[in-house]
């Protein structure tokens, strides 16, 4: 290829072409018209813009009308902003919200701008703290949510990891009066019954005043089988069970293996036999007494199963006043209800504190001098217990929030609110245990 020369082409005009037929400034009129963004990219360009002109750290997201998020609860909607994780329910629900790794008590949650605590407890939680179940709150109510990862004056003080503040819908969001609805059906893997999602928001503006009505309904049905244990644990072995090396190297667990064998032990087992390292050496060929004494078992090892249902139903009133563009008057009302009622069942075999003889067991390592896994074995003097636990929630929210923003100059401007919310909740859990006896 050889380099050549580039000319430039005068392109002459039309016939019969003047300049004024050239540039027409009335025809330009007609054509150039108010650009307007909606959908999607309307959404992804408030968040752009929200960003920027943020003091700190925080990020948004935005619903591109109401109505619009497609996730099923606030929660899952938080998870799509960079450094948030959720806690979820086993079934599969987003419930709790955590910044940069911290634990959801280190997360500060607002609605409207003011704090929000609501009483609750997970699906058979061992405890609870202080973070707020936003699995209780529906996205189709709300327009914007930001979390803010580092603290500014207007924030206030409490999230130790950030501050998450829940924006509901208000009227002139959008002035102009329309109404908001959606209908969808659900049917979770394994449950029997079809479950719903629907939401109906109306909202009209009259001049200065405008006022925003809304409800959600939800209901999930669901069976989730799996299986589960509360730990592991090793043998407490006696002076007798082990006589070489280091006896209980690893800290000991919280069963023991009997001195004797029982008289309904089985297996072929003698009973009254003794139960030493000899004993468990010559009925475990080919481990080891380290084996024998540091191998890990479940505690509390179970397969379980739960089955119900919960629904949840909120409304929402906001009533906003605008006199002038300095000037917002607002009263934001919420209430929130959520039944829940499932049973859960799990057939558990007794690690803790119970008796177990290993027979024929095998480990994951051969070098369990600092602690290796059971995979396999008979446990002769087993004990069972069927676990029968009928859940029964009740929960509900309500809250009043009514405030003003305002903007006297271009350097005194800012809001003043109240806030009032009650939350109430009620578990009956009645637990119906069966079980084997022991020896």
């Amino acid at each position: 290829m050889t380099p050549g020369n580039a000319f430039a082409q005068a392109v002459p005009n039309p016939p019969d072409a003047t300049a004024e037929e050239e540039i027409d400034p009335a025809a330009a009129d007609d054509t150039a018209g108010e650009i307007v963004v909606t959908g999607f990219r309307a959404s992804l360009e408030s968040q752009t813009a929200a960003k920027r002109n943020s003091i700190g750290f925080t990020d948004s997201i935005f619903a591109e009308d109401i109505g619009k998020f497609p996730d099923t609860n606030i929660a899952e909607s938080l998870n799509r902003i960079p450094g948030i994780t959720i806690g979820r329910e086993v079934t599969g629900e987003g419930s709790s919200v955590a910044i940069r790794g911290l634990g959801t008590n280190f997360t500060r949650v607002l609605l409207n701008g003011t704090p929000v605590a609501i009483a609750s407890v997970r699906f058979d939680a061992q405890s609870t703290n202080r973070e707020v179940d936003l699995d209780l709150i529906p996205t189709e109510l709300f327009t914007q949510l930001t979390v803010a990862k580092s603290p500014t004056a207007s924030l206030l003080e409490g999230g130790a990891a950030g501050t998450v503040n829940l924006r509901a819908a208000r009227p002139f969001d959008n002035p102009k009066p329309y109404i908001s609805y959606g209908l969808q059906g659900s049917k979770v893997s394994g449950a029997d019954k079809w479950g719903y999602r629907g939401h109906l928001v109306a909202s009209a503006t009259f001049g200065d005043f405008g006022i925003l009505v809304g409800g959600a309904a939800v209901r999930n049905n669901f069976n989730v089988e799996g299986y589960e244990t509360i730990g592991f644990t090793n043998p407490n072995l006696t002076a007798a069970q082990r006589t070489t090396g280091t006896r209980n190297a690893t800290g000991g667990g919280n069963f023991t293996i009997p001195a004797t064998v029982p008289s309904r032990a089985g297996n072929g087992l003698t009973p009254g036999a003794v139960i030493d390292e000899a004993f468990l050496l010559r009925n475990n060929p080919g481990a080891t007494i380290d084996q024998i004494d540091n191998g890990l078992l479940p505690r509390l090892g179970r397969p379980r199963s739960e089955n119900g249902f919960r629904q949840r139903y909120n409304g929402l009133v906001s009533i906003e006043w605008r006199p002038s563009d300095n000037f917002n008057f607002y009263v934001d009302g919420m209430y929130a209800q959520r039944d829940t009622e499932f049973t859960r069942t799990a057939m558990n075999w007794v690690g803790r504190n119970g008796a177990v003889i290993p027979i024929n067991t095998t480990y994951d390592k051969a070098d369990c001098a600092a602690g290796c896994t059971v995979t396999g074995g008979t446990y002769a003097n087993a004990q069972f217990f069927l676990e029968y636990r009928p859940y029964k929630d009740t929960q509900d929210y309500y809250g009043i929030n009514p405030g003003i923003e305002f903007k006297l100059n271009d350097w005194i401007k800012g809001d003043l609110q109240a806030n009032y919310t009650k939350s109430n909740f009620r578990r009956e859990s009645p637990t119906f245990l069966v079980i084997t006896p022991p020896n």
